[in-house]
Formats: C-alpha cells, structure tokens, sequence
C-alpha cells in the first residue's frame, strides 16, 4: 500500500507541495559491519564553515562506544556526531554517557556547533549537554560517512547499525526554541523543512550510494500520517 501511495505523489504534478514531502517518509536501517554505510562526496561544505546545526530521529540496535551518526571527513576529523555523544574536528569529546535513550527507542538528536561559540547537544528538544567550541572554521573538502567513521580501525565498536531518519544539517546555529519544536512536532512533521537554511538535506542523502545492507523503510510510526495524506490528495483529484 505504501508504494502506491508513494506512486501516486509522483504522478501527480499538480500536488507539487506532497511530491516535495515524498521522501520525508523514509527512514534507513543500518546493517552492524562496517560493510554498511553510506559515504559520498558533499558538492559544497561552506555553508557550515563557522556554524551549523544537524538534526535527526535516531534509533540505537548496537551497543557501540561512539557509534557515529554521521562523519564529515576532511584534512583532519571535522564532524562526528555521534549515537551516543560529539568528537570535534580538534578531538575536543564531549561525553554524554547515561543521557541517550535506551535501544530500541526513537529519539530527535540535534548538535549545534559555533566557531568561537559552543557546541551543544539537544536530545528530544532538551540540552544535555555543552561545552566551547574551537575558534577556527571548518576545512573544506572531503566526504561524509553515514553508519561508519570510516578513519577507525577499531572494528565494530565504531558502528552506528541503527535506525535514521531525517538527518538535515542547517547553516546556522538554531535556537533552543527552534529544536525544541522540531521535537514537539514529532518525526512525522515536516516543519524542517520551513528552515532556509537547510542546506543539507535528508532528500538528497537518501539518493546518495550505499553499501552493504543499508534498507529504505517507512517507520511504523508515519504510515498513519502518510494516510491521512492519501486521504487529502483523493479529496483533491475528486476537485480536478
């Protein structure tokens, strides 16, 4: 049924606004080897050279030490922001042991970061955690790894294998507010996607290479929601 749904959208031109959500409903699971990931080649890192925040739901299925989220990797180690915690690009940890949810639980994750400024950790709308962030801007160049820090050679303990959905990086630092309403709206909202300066989108990450076992879903938690706009659309091709 979903497919369809999904189907539907794309043939119809004229609900352009759904078409843009389409893909908002997909999430990926990760497989737990470090044989799946997804990594490519950003065109263009300067809108986060001195500032940025990056958003996402996450679900923990591995009991990983720094199990990464997602890695920008330039010269040196520039993002990692992890499932259970942050490493900047000077290896400045930021340990945020004990205030994850438990496996198994669907969180909104969000890192600000500042050059000069802070770097602050946002779990479910609420700050866990911060601490002064570096004053140098960020190196251009270099890929992003989704699922793998694709510099370790520690094996499985640096392996994300869990659930992600959403993943946005903005091209500013955004209020405590903003994120505690991306929380508040629930996975399934697209009010993300009202923010300019999303620059990164979770749109484009999905159309990026994958490898190894890395599946597209829709979380059980959305196919009401993705109804309920089915619903709508027939409403509207009853008015065509």
């Amino acid at each position: 049924m979903v497919p369809f749904i999904f189907a539907l959208i794309y043939c119809m031109p004229s609900l352009s606004s759904a078409a843009g959500e389409e893909k908002t409903f997909l999430a990926l699971s990760f497989g737990k080897t470090t044989e799946d990931y997804i990594q490519f080649t950003p065109s263009d890192m300067s809108p986060f050279q001195s500032s940025f925040t990056g958003c996402a739901w996450i679900k923990n299925q591995h009991d990983a030490s720094y199990g990464p989220m997602i890695l920008h990797l330039g010269p040196r180690d520039q993002i990692i922001m992890g499932s259970n915690g942050y490493w900047n690009k000077v290896k400045t940890h930021l340990d945020l042991s004990g205030r994850f949810p438990e496996k198994n639980v669907w969180f909104h994750y969000c890192l600000s970061w500042s050059a000069g400024g802070e770097q602050k950790v946002y779990i479910n709308g609420e700050e866990v955690g911060s601490r002064s962030a570096s004053s140098s801007n960020l190196t251009m160049g270099g890929d992003i790894s989704l699922g793998l820090n694709a510099q370790s050679s520690k094996g499985s303990s640096y392996i994300f294998g869990g659930q992600l959905f959403k993943l946005n990086l903005f091209s500013e630092v955004l209020s405590s507010s903003e994120i505690r309403q991306m929380s508040e709206a629930g996975m399934c909202s697209s009010i993300e996607m009202e923010h300019e300066t999303r620059k990164l989108k979770w749109e484009r990450i999905l159309t990026e290479p994958r490898y190894g076992n890395v599946v597209e879903f829709v979380p059980e938690e959305c196919i009401s929601y993705v109804m309920a706009k089915l619903d709508k659309m027939m409403s509207l091709l009853k008015e065509i």
